[in-house]
């Protein structure tokens, strides 16, 4: 049922007012999303209005149409970018340090992780076919047996050195598995360029 509009409320006079105006709206928003002026069709003279914003389902449903629509030019675009990806990256490395840096600040990581909906998580988990995750893993089997090969050569030297280590007596047995631990992340750091 369309609800009837609420009063036009007087324009603000700076970005100050916007501001604090802003945030009254937004906690309103938060703590009770139906009564946000406009959240729903709404009634208007001579017909009904649309919501200011699209409803949620209206949304979701033209995210997936136009995804299912846009599979061929995503694909093109991979295949032909207009930046070099990688040159790309690098040159956005202070933005991604400092947003890196606000996350932790701001904790976003623990608080992204209580905004997760489990049961629709697993929902999405159980509709997904085993196929998906198979076929990723076969596409990548190249850069996977790249990354082994470059890696196995380490783990190798690794084991020898660790060979060398006696394992008479229990702190001996101790030293070696601390010692393996230790060669794994020094290999880990060599991996990611950082000797």
């Amino acid at each position: 049922m369309a609800r009837k509009n609420a009063p036009v409320k007087s324009p603000l006079p700076s970005l100050d007012a916007f501001g604090k105006s802003l945030g009254a709206a937004l906690d309103k928003a938060e703590s009770d999303p139906e009564s946000v002026d406009r959240v729903h069709e709404h009634e208007g003279n001579p017909r009904n209005l649309a919501p200011r914003v699209p409803e949620a389902a209206d949304i979701a449903a033209k995210h997936q149409e136009r995804t299912a629509a846009a599979g061929a030019a995503w694909k093109a675009g991979v295949m032909r970018p207009k930046k070099d990806p990688i040159e790309a990256a690098k040159a956005a490395a202070g933005k991604w340090e400092t947003k890196v840096k606000e996350a932790i600040a701001n904790k976003s990581f623990t608080k992204g992780l209580d905004a997760v909906d489990e049961a629709e998580m697993i929902r999405i988990l159980e509709e997904t076919d085993a196929s998906v995750f198979t076929e990723g893993v076969r596409r990548r089997g190249a850069k996977y047996e790249r990354k082994v090969g470059a890696m196995r050569p380490m783990l190798v030297a690794l084991t020898n050195e660790l060979d060398r280590m006696p394992v008479d007596t229990e702190q001996q047995r101790e030293a070696k598995a601390i010692a393996s631990i230790r060669g794994m992340r020094e290999i880990g750091r060599r991996l990611k360029g950082l000797k």
